[in-house]
């Protein structure tokens, strides 16, 4: 399923929104991302964008930048709130789960932004 997608630019976007209530991703998952993402995959990937990093998982990124081939890891951007990550990915583009909405709320408290219920856009105010 992957390798269609990869012969054009592709970003990807992880939401590590309210990760402290789920299992944080290990050494291994981040080992097997690196697997998945080897020299072939990496030639198209524009950026890796983590919303809601912790602490924990910028050190477990910078591991991995120190200690395996960073190219992929040097991709990494981190955004704090999902206004900033939405002027790297188009609303459109993205399928963002209830829960992080919340989780971005509670937060940033809504700062600079306005969701609509129904759609779940969000706006600038």
């Amino acid at each position: 399923e992957f390798e269609p997608l990869i012969q054009k630019p592709y970003t990807i976007v992880y939401l590590h929104s309210a990760a402290s209530l789920q299992p944080q991703p290990d050494l291994g998952f981040m080992k097997r991302i690196q697997q998945i993402l080897g020299r072939k995959h990496q030639r198209n990937l524009h950026g890796i964008y983590i919303l809601h990093p912790t602490l924990g998982l910028r050190t477990a990124i910078l591991g991995m930048q120190l200690l395996i081939d960073g190219e992929v890891w040097k991709k990494v951007v981190y955004v704090d709130r999902l206004v900033q990550l939405f002027r790297y990915v188009p609303r459109e583009q993205l399928t963002i789960p209830d829960f992080v909405f919340q989780h971005d709320l509670e937060v940033n408290g809504g700062r600079g932004m306005i969701v609509d219920p129904r759609t779940k856009h969000i706006y600038q105010r």
